[in-house]
């Protein structure tokens, strides 16, 4: 040992330390290797393999699933409806609300169409069946003045051959006139029964929703029927004139100058309406109309063209038509007539029923 050379106890405890540290690591790392072989021969399993007849056989493989199909989205689907629905209701806005102008009576146009719609009303079941009526009366003897006759209608019901001077009912006369209103129409009276029976064509102008006939427009024409039969198929409606008597006020229609302006066909005291279904404009009607109050003994059986007047659905409290009218006034000083109308698709079925109730003097 060198001189001057101190041994420092500190850092011989740390050399002892490591030393020992490190022969432990070595030792542990020898004992793994050790044992990793015999861990390696060991035997898996000490059981006999088993038998070939008591093996089960084995499942076959699961069939293999196809690939899925490709979706296609629903906002593709959903898209598709909408450009259906807006071009479907885009189609119906401007063939209802969009339309070309209806052509003005007296016009070219409307002279063209008032001749193809005189066609048609010449070709309807009950025009036709009704002029076979009125030429069978014709043949027979016995049958002069009596049985069905066609009144001479040119542009509306309310009218005929004395009203040529004559201002007559100017609200279907000029207003409703051509063949965008009232256009043609064909009527048919019977003296005996006291009936009328028409065809009656709703122009567009009558609509008061688009293809929806206007109900105050059928008021209209029932009133102009009721009219006629009020003061005879063969008298011009504008010659009479209602003039107010002393108490209790009661209306008589008088003759008056032919060439008065004024729209002086009776009115109704009381007219009921029921709208049993829906009127569509731009087709023909049959309207038929019969007195009810007072009832008049027929001199022969009534005839009545097929098919036979559509009976209603409606229950009696909701039709108007089947409820008592009364008025203000005495029934000893006034004689009320009533009316009953109903209008009818060309299949027969009921769209409208009226009653009416006139004032007529005695």
């Amino acid at each position: 040992m060198r001189p001057g050379y101190r041994t420092n106890p500190i850092s011989i405890i740390r050399q002892i330390r490591t030393s020992q540290h490190v022969n432990q690591r070595f030792k542990s790392s020898k004992a793994f290797k050790k044992e990793a072989p015999k861990a390696s021969q060991a035997p898996t399993s000490t059981a006999p393999p088993p038998h070939p007849a008591t093996t089960p056989p084995s499942s076959p493989p699961p069939p293999q699933s196809s690939p899925p199909k490709p979706r296609r989205p629903i906002l593709l689907y959903a898209w598709y409806g909408i450009v259906l629905f807006g071009g479907v209701s885009a189609g119906l806005t401007v063939r209802n609300f969009f339309h070309p102008a209806l052509p003005s009576p007296g016009s070219r146009e409307d002279e063209l169409a008032l001749a193809a719609l005189t066609s048609d009303a010449d070709q309807l079941d009950v025009v036709k069946w009704m002029r076979s009526q009125i030429k069978a009366a014709e043949d027979t003897e016995d049958s002069k003045g009596n049985g069905w006759v066609e009144l001479d209608v040119r542009t509306h019901i309310a009218e005929s051959t004395d009203d040529e001077h004559s201002t007559t009912r100017p609200l279907t006369s000029q207003t409703l006139a051509g063949s965008r209103a009232l256009g043609v129409q064909r009527a048919f009276w019977n003296a005996d029964t006291r009936e009328l029976v028409a065809a009656v064509w709703i122009g567009t102008a009558l609509s008061g929703w688009p293809t929806l006939a206007h109900g105050g427009a059928i008021a209209t024409i029932f009133e102009d029927c009721m009219a006629r039969m009020i003061v005879g198929p063969d008298a011009p409606l504008g010659m009479y004139t209602p003039t107010a008597h002393p108490p209790p006020y009661i209306h008589i229609y008088t003759y008056t100058d032919p060439q008065s302006p004024t729209d002086s066909a009776p009115r109704p005291t009381a007219l009921s309406i029921t709208y049993a279904k829906p009127t569509y404009s731009t087709n023909f009607y049959v309207l038929r109309a019969n007195f009810s109050h007072p009832r008049r003994p027929p001199k022969a059986p009534p005839v009545d063209p097929e098919p036979q007047p559509a009976k209603s659905w409606l229950p009696s409290w909701k039709d108007l038509t089947k409820k008592e009218q009364g008025g203000g006034r005495a029934e000893t000083q006034k004689e009320m007539v009533e009316i009953i109308g109903t209008l009818e698709s060309e299949g027969g079925d009921l769209t409208v029923r009226v009653k009416g109730t006139f004032e007529v003097g005695r």
